[in-house]
């Protein structure tokens, strides 16, 4: 692994195509650790990008936890990239995971049908994306 992969301070980004997120909702599960005095400094940020690139933060996760906490937000109306981005501490350890990345309408969440399903894997820098889609 290159030494820049676990830089302190790094991020890693995973962006969706341009999506019209009216009526669409955002779900997954996530791990963040870090030192104890790590504060605020691991985190993982829900972002909305606008056709004229314009970002808007929809949601900061700073928890550490011990097990995968559901996140689920309603996405803006209009059309957007969908950014979720993980941020390392500046120094010393800090991991962050997610899994089960699902963007759909609102009113079919818990329906197996016609999912895009994405999967984002944050730890140490290594970053990985599976898009399925039927």
């Amino acid at each position: 692994m290159d030494k820049t992969d676990t830089r302190g301070g790094n991020a890693a980004r995973l962006v969706s195509p341009y999506i019209d997120t009216t009526g669409k909702c955002l779900e997954l599960f996530y791990w963040i650790r870090g030192r104890l005095v790590d504060e605020d400094n691991t985190r993982l940020i829900v972002i909305a990008i606008t056709e004229e690139h314009e970002e808007h933060e929809l949601h900061v996760v700073y928890d550490r936890t011990a097990y995968f906490p559901r996140l689920y937000l309603r996405l803006p109306n209009g059309t957007h990239r969908i950014a979720i981005e993980g941020v390392r501490v500046p120094f010393g350890f800090s991991a962050l995971s997610l899994d089960d990345v699902t963007i759909m309408d609102c009113d079919r969440f818990g329906e197996p049908n016609d999912v895009a399903f994405l999967l984002f894997y944050v730890l140490f820098g290594f970053c990985t994306l599976l898009v399925v889609s039927e």
